[in-house]
């Protein structure tokens, strides 16, 4: 969500990186969690009016505090659940001072919720419900659908990445509406194409909401009648895992296990490189993963070797300092959101792989089997 126009990589620096990145030890992923999650927990305001934040990001505040979420779980330090709960402490008191709540500190609140000590009722979940009951009281704009018409004129892939978080956190609380984020979310993804600004990272992370809000697999992407959008004709819900490997790189391509950034693997004209974009990677990773998680192999053969892939490839993108950059060769702009997402990622690959998935009575929430 905060990478740019993706152009910053120069032909001769694009040799000179993959020297650099061969000749690099790989993280394990252990080491990762302990590198960036120390970072982030070190570099958060503890005290004073902006307590709880990371300059200069508060508006990506959410992946942050997610990412702490996920470290905790990961490792039982108390001081990383401390830190998330300090900045979602800080989250609820700007969306109540603004009257908005991002998809993505929706989702952070989710997380936070999730490891609450009553997980069926606490602070977080709570403000959840009140936000997603908000429209209908009338203190907005008086309905969930005219709330989503904002949505129109934001870039398509932007609106897909916020509204795959505001699905799986209305799904979470079952919010009545939750299946209206569903289709509104839907009907942005078929408007992303090679020109959007991000579109495999806006399939990835769709293909992770439709899957963990247990979308049915038959279900269209081109509403009826619709041909705006060539893309996307005869393609299903159940299409989208196959899609996203398909725009992972293969071995023996420069940044192997990462992803392309465009449907159509070229650089769109930026005289950038076409692919080994970090939050890319993640996104598109990340939706795999909930894909695995609700059918295992069923959801695509082999999908267990590409996930490894991809966090071979990931791991590259993280210095010794747990800074995580735009690009996984460590070059590219530098942002706390990256780490609480590659964090976050990392959490659920780490998950998936040590967990036998079984079919679970609740849809796309993953058992363990004993």
């Amino acid at each position: 969500m905060l990478s740019g126009q993706k152009a910053f990589v120069a032909v001769v620096a694009l040799v000179v990186m993959l020297l650099v990145q061969g000749m690099t030890m790989a993280l394990t992923a252990e080491e990762a969690v302990d590198l960036v999650a120390a970072h982030l927990d070190q570099s958060q305001i503890k005290e004073g009016t902006e307590s709880g934040g990371w300059q200069p990001e508060v508006l990506f505040m959410g992946p942050i505090t997610t990412g702490m979420v996920c470290a905790y779980e990961w490792t039982g330090d108390p001081a990383y659940r401390a830190s998330a709960e300090l900045a979602g402490d800080r989250i609820l008191w700007l969306s109540v001072a603004q009257g908005n709540l991002l998809g993505d500190e929706a989702y952070a609140f989710v997380r936070l919720s999730e490891i609450s000590d009553d997980p069926s009722h606490n602070v977080w979940q709570n403000a959840l419900v009140d936000y997603y009951l908000s429209p209908r009281k009338g203190h907005a704009e008086g309905s969930t659908e005219a709330y989503l018409e904002a949505f129109a004129g934001v870039e398509p892939s932007t609106a897909t990445f916020y509204l795959a978080h505001h699905l799986v956190a209305s799904h979470y609380v079952q919010d009545e509406d939750a299946d209206l984020y569903r289709r509104v979310l839907i009907r942005h993804l078929y408007q992303v194409d090679s020109d959007a600004k991000f579109p495999v990272m806006a399939m990835g992370v769709a293909t992770w909401a439709l899957a963990l809000t247990d979308t049915p697999a038959d279900v269209p992407i081109a509403a009826a009648g619709v041909l705006r959008n060539p893309y996307w004709n005869g393609v299903t819900v159940g299409d989208l895992p196959g899609l996203l490997v398909g725009h992972q790189v293969p071995e023996g391509e420069p940044f192997a296990g990462s992803f392309y950034w465009r449907f159509d693997h070229t650089d769109g004209g930026t005289g950038g490189v076409i692919s080994g974009y970090t939050e890319d990677a993640l996104f598109a990773t990340l939706g795999l993963v909930a894909a695995a998680w609700k059918n295992g192999e069923d959801a695509l053969e082999g999908i267990d070797q590409v996930i490894v892939a991809a966090r071979e490839a990931l791991l590259d993108g993280i210095d010794e300092d747990g800074q995580v950059y735009e690009h996984l060769t460590r070059q590219g702009a530098v942002y706390n959101a990256y780490a609480g997402e590659m964090l976050q990622v990392l959490w659920s690959i780490e998950e998936y792989l040590n967990t036998e998935v079984v079919v679970d009575p609740e849809p796309g929430i993953p058992n363990e089997q004993e």
